[in-house]
């Protein structure tokens, strides 16, 4: 789930985009400030089932705090095939999206003609909502390649690859179109969270406002349902072996707490080789929608997560100043805050977790020295709009920031691990 990534001109040095870039295979363990990782943390060596993650100002060099790496797509069944990097690594959402502009590692603007689905005999395109506005393409079929690790047939979106049909209102409610690289701050997003396909069930059988749609040849598109099996899917679970999750590995940021850029890696698989096995982490399983609990300052927030694509640490506290920074609500404290949230598993599993909040304005006077860092923080207001009991804060999104200096765990729901069933997160 891509929160508010962007911080406006009222900066006049960047905007703050969702997105990053990777090389292959390897996992080199830097970062500009020369940080290692964190206390007894190791990083996957080079391997098949490895591929580098890296934190960097992005494609078009205005983000900060997001994770990318590269992803090969080709036409089924032929050796017609594009690699693109900077494709942003999403814990908080399902499917791999690639954006109808995006350039290739050659420099090569996307050429796939990938095979569009459709559900009889209509083209289907899907709207996908963020906080911070919508994105809208077809649903296509391809083979897809990450390091050494393949999947055949799997349905993806092209997001900006139907200019000239017209959104459904009910797609472009949540702000502004995010079709292109420039505004969707990357080449694509690999969402490699909890659930193998982007809606489920639930659009097996309800036509859903604000995912897929049945859009003829002229024009009037309708939701519809859609199987299974067509739906965007996450091409990790559709590896042969590795496909029962992921783990985010990257380094500390050392006491400074900022890095120009951060290289780790994105290992596929939890106990399936000898570079993905579970030591003493804590597992907590999550809720029907993924989710754990969390207290934070006496808060019970039901539906909290672990989310790459999220820049910063967001959480409601009216507390801590946010009006340093024009736009946006990010937090802006006279000094560093020390702070801990606790974190409680279906399972009763309870971890506590102990994170810094400084002042936005002052890391971002870094940018674009600095992309990496690991005290930013915003305020999430009130969510009583999209909490389920309507009560006003329910959720603590622990963004990017949370993940330098862990390796963070993501078993996919139902799928068997070493250390049982996801889903879970594990740290």
């Amino acid at each position: 789930m891509r929160k508010p990534l962007f911080v406006g001109l009222v900066l006049a040095v960047l905007t703050l985009a969702g997105c990053g870039g990777g090389g292959g295979g390897a996992s080199v363990i830097t970062s500009s400030n020369g940080s290692g990782g964190g206390s007894g943390q190791t990083i996957a060596s080079p391997g098949p089932n490895v591929i580098t993650l890296t934190v960097d100002p992005g494609p078009n060099g205005n983000a900060v705090d997001i994770p990318y790496t590269s992803v090969t797509l080709c036409v089924p069944g032929t050796s017609q095939c594009q690699t693109f990097d900077h494709i942003e690594v999403d814990t908080g959402s399902y499917g791999l999206r690639i954006l109808a502009n995006a350039v290739d590692t050659s420099g090569n603007p996307f050429a796939l003609p990938l095979p569009l689905e459709t559900l009889n005999g209509t083209p289907v395109d899907e709207c996908t909502q963020f906080v911070d506005g919508y994105s809208w393409g077809p649903l296509a079929t391809a083979d897809i390649d990450i390091s050494s690790e393949s999947a055949s047939g799997v349905p993806v979106q092209v997001i900006g690859g139907s200019p000239n049909l017209t959104v459904p209102s009910a797609c472009a409610s949540t702000g502004s179109q995010e079709d292109t690289v420039s505004a969707f701050g990357a080449n694509g997003i690999l969402g490699v969270g909890v659930f193998p396909q982007d809606c489920g069930s639930y659009c097996v059988t309800t036509a859903v406002n604000g995912y897929y749609y049945a859009c003829p040849s002229g024009g009037g598109c309708q939701a519809t349902t859609l199987p299974l099996a067509e739906q965007v899917t996450d091409p990790v679970s559709d590896f042969p072996t590795d496909n029962n999750g992921v783990i985010i590995e990257l380094p500390s940021l050392g006491s400074s707490g900022t890095a120009a850029t951060v290289s780790g890696a994105l290992v596929f698989g939890i106990g399936t080789e000898g570079n993905n096995s579970l030591g003493g982490q804590t597992v907590l399983t999550g809720n029907s929608y993924g989710d754990v609990s969390t207290d934070y300052n006496g808060q019970s927030l039901p539906y909290s997560f672990f989310d790459t694509g999220s820049n910063a640490y967001y959480f409601a506290d009216s507390a801590i100043p946010d009006s340093c920074v024009k736009q946006g609500n990010w937090f802006c404290p006279g000094g560093t805050l020390q702070l801990t949230a606790t974190n409680t598993g279906q399972n009763g599993a309870v971890s506590t977790v102990d994170f810094s909040i400084a002042n936005a304005g002052t890391l971002f006077s870094q940018f674009p020295t600095n992309a990496a860092f690991t005290e930013l923080g915003a305020n999430a207001g009130n969510q009583s709009s999209f909490c389920p009991n309507q009560a006003t804060n329910c959720s603590f999104d622990f963004g990017l920031p949370f993940f330098f200096g862990r390796n963070v765990y993501v078993a996919f729901y139902g799928a068997l691990t070493s250390a049982g069933t996801g889903p879970y997160f594990a740290y």
